[in-house]
C-alpha cells in the first residue's frame, strides 16, 4: 500500500462486498477510493451485469472492458467465488472475522439461504456492520421482488413526474436510484454505524430499502398530494413558476437550458436577444414565448450564448455530451475531477473522481479489478491458504 493511501480516512477498514449493478458498487467505490480495503466478490457463473454492458474500450466486448463496470468499481480488490459450493461459503466465513463491513444488494433472503445472513455473520464477528440493500426492503409483501433502477423509477413515482402533458413517459434512465440517492443513503448509514461502533464497540444490521430511499426524491409531491389529494401534473421541461424555462435548440445541433425566475433575469435575457417585441408579461402565452425564444436560440452558438446569459445574471447551461465533459468543459478540467488510470486490459481509462473532496485526505483512486484478479492474493495473504490447496479448490470450482 502506498504511503499516500495509508493517510486516507478509511484506511484500516476492510469490506467484503457482494454488491453488483450500480447502487451498491457506487457506495463501496467511495469507501475504496478513500482507503478502505474493499474485496469485491463476483462469480463467472453469473457476471455482475455491468461487465456485460457497454460502452466497451475500443468498441471490443469483453468482461474486463466495460466502462460502466470500471467506473463504478475503482480501487477495489476483485475475487471470484462460487457460493453454490460449500467450500466457497466456508471461505467467506473465514474472511468475516477479518472484516469490518459486509454489504450486499441482493433480493431479500439470498445470502440467508447459504448461511451468510446477518445472524450467521454476527456469530463470527459480533461487531460486524452488515448492510443489506434489497429493492424493497427485507419485509413486506413485495420484499422478494426483483428490479433495477429503471424499475425503481416507476415504483417510486419518478416517471410520473417526467412525462409531457400526461402523454408519453420519458424517464431519466437509472441515474437517480442507482447513482444518487441509494448509494448516498447507504454510505451515510455505513459511516454512522462506524461512528456508533467506535463509541460503543457494537456492530449492527443496516437495511436500505432502495424503494424507500428513492421515494425521498418525491418529498414535495407526496406532501402536496397529502394536502390537496391531487396528483401533481407532469411538467416536462416547463415550470409553474419560471418563464421562459426549458431546453432550447441552438446552432449545430446543440441545446441550452434557460431558466428565468425574476424580472431582472427577464430583462437580461431580452437585452441579450435585443428583442423588445417579446411578450412583456412573460407568464402570459407561455407556449408562444417558448416558440419565439427557441427561434432565436436556434441561430446562436450554445457556448457563446451561455456565457452571454450568465454575464447578465440569467441561469443558463449548455446541454453537454460525454465528449464535452471529457474534452471541453473548462470547469471539470480545472477541478481535476476526471482521473485517467492505467487499466490492465483497457489501457488509459477515464474515471470519475470523488464527488466530494476532503482538504486533508482527498481520495486516491486505483484502477478497477479484472474478474478474479486478486483471488490468489486475498486468500493466500489473509487466510494463509497454500498454493496446492488453492489449486485443488480452483479445480473443484470454488473460485468460479
Amino acid at each position: 500500500m502506498s504511503e499516500r493511501r495509508t493517510r486516507l480516512p478509511m484506511t484500516g477498514i476492510r469490506v467484503i462486498d457482494f454488491t453488483w449493478g450500480g447502487a451498491g458498487p457506487f457506495a463501496t467505490k467511495a469507501l475504496a477510493d478513500h482507503g478502505a480495503e474493499v474485496i469485491k466478490v463476483e462469480t463467472s457463473t453469473h457476471y455482475d451485469f455491468p461487465r456485460t454492458m457497454g460502452p466497451y474500450a475500443g468498441k471490443q466486448k469483453g468482461i474486463n472492458r466495460s466502462a460502466y463496470f470500471s467506473n463504478r468499481n475503482s480501487s477495489k480488490l476483485g475475487v471470484t467465488l462460487n457460493l453454490k459450493t460449500e467450500e466457497a461459503v466456508e471461505l467467506v466465513k473465514k474472511l468475516v472475522p477479518t472484516c469490518d463491513i459486509m454489504i450486499n444488494n441482493f433480493r431479500a433472503g439470498v445470502l440467508e439461504k447459504v448461511g451468510l445472513g446477518y445472524q450467521d455473520v454476527a456469530e463470527l464477528r459480533s461487531d460486524i456492520i452488515y448492510v443489506s440493500m434489497p429493492l424493497q426492503g427485507t419485509g413486506g409483501p413485495q420484499a422478494g421482488y426483483s428490479g433495477v433502477g429503471h424499475t425503481l423509477n416507476a415504483l417510486a413515482g419518478i416517471y410520473a413526474m417526467t412525462a409531457y402533458d400526461d402523454a408519453m413517459v420519458v424517464g431519466p434512465g437509472t441515474n437517480f436510484p442507482d447513482h444518487s440517492v441509494n448509494p448516498g443513503h447507504g454510505l451515510v448509514a455505513i459511516l454512522a454505524a462506524l461512528i456508533h461502533r467506535k463509541r460503543t464497540g457494537r456492530g449492527q444490521f443496516i437495511e436500505v430499502s432502495q424503494l424507500e430511499s428513492t421515494v425521498n426524491l418525491l418529498g414535495p409531491s407526496i406532501l402536496g398530494y397529502s394536502l390537496s389529494r391531487e396528483n401533481p401534473k407532469p411538467e416536462g421541461n416547463t415550470s409553474r413558476d419560471a418563464s421562459p424555462y426549458g431546453v432550447f435548440p441552438c446552432a449545430n445541433g446543440e441545446w441550452i437550458a434557460i431558466s428565468v425566475t425574476t424580472e431582472a433575469q427577464w430583462a437580461g435575457l431580452r437585452e441579450i436577444a435585443q428583442n423588445r417585441a417579446w411578450q412583456s408579461d412573460r407568464h402570459a402565452a407561455r407556449r408562444e414565448l417558448h416558440r419565439l425564444v427557441a427561434d432565436w436560440t436556434a441561430t446562436q452558438d450554445a457556448y457563446v450564448l451561455m456565457q452571454a446569459l450568465q454575464s447578465h445574471g440569467v441561469p443558463a447551461g449548455v446541454v453537454q455530451t460525454a465528449k464535452d465533459l471529457v474534452e471541453r468543459d473548462p470547469q471539470i478540467r480545472a477541478r481535476g475531477h476526471l482521473v485517467t488510470l492505467e487499466h490492465p486490459e483497457m489501457g488509459p481509462t477515464v474515471y470519475n473522481g470523488s464527488p466530494f473532496v476532503l482538504s486533508r485526505t482527498p481520495a486516491h483512486l486505483r484502477s478497477a479489478p479484472l474478474l478474479g484478479q486478486h483471488t490468489g492474493e486475498v486468500f493466500k495473504d489473509l487466510l494463509g491458504i497454500g498454493d496446492d490447496e488453492m489449486k485443488r479448490m480452483a479445480e473443484a470450482g470454488v473460485f468460479k
